[in-house]
């Protein structure tokens, strides 16, 4: 995949570039963002070279959500391909955000995942987008639903966040009309 920018109202979705590493430090330490994803604390320079990586292989398309006019980063929002528990070619990709404790509670994060989700049914092959998200999370719900991601089921799985082991995760799936 090739990277690239969205534009969406008061919101600019691009790709990572090191000198957002401030703002990759504040969510990598963060306890809601670790209570609640995979994000781990560590070297945010490395973090967002893998968000290039997936650029670059075709795995993953990663965006900074920042704000248009002031170039703030806001938060994170990412497609995986194959991250959904489909077989590798199967047209699937899971997707995931985070946003900053500044940003939190103004939008940023359902528009930005809406937008990503309408530029992947438009510029990629695939045909379903998954998010995953524990069912003690509400929060996560209402972005899910505010982007467009019906509930599907509740998943019994292990989490893999700080939240724990063995809990139930909402499956929000939007397919490409």
């Amino acid at each position: 995949m090739e990277p690239a920018e969205i534009t969406i109202g008061a919101l600019r979705l691009r790709p990572w570039r090191p000198g957002d590493a401030g703002a990759v430090a504040k969510a990598l330490s963060d306890p809601e963002i670790r209570r609640w994803t995979r994000t781990r604390a560590g070297d945010p320079g490395r973090w967002i070279a893998d968000r290039a990586a997936g650029w670059a292989d075709g795995s993953s398309a990663s965006f900074a959500i920042t704000d248009a006019t002031t170039g703030e980063v806001l938060g994170h929002v990412r497609l995986r391909v194959g991250d959904a528990g489909a077989p590798a070619g199967a047209g699937a990709a899971g997707v995931g955000y985070w946003i900053l404790p500044a940003a939190r509670g103004r939008g940023a994060a359902a528009h930005a995942l809406g937008a990503v989700a309408r530029w992947a049914f438009t510029r990629t092959d695939l045909s379903r987008l998954e998010l995953r998200h524990s069912v003690e999370n509400p929060a996560s719900c209402r972005v899910a639903q505010k982007a467009g991601f019906p509930l599907m089921e509740v998943l019994d799985v292990p989490f893999w966040g700080d939240a724990g082991s063995g809990v139930e995760l909402h499956l929000h799936t939007l397919v490409r009309e």
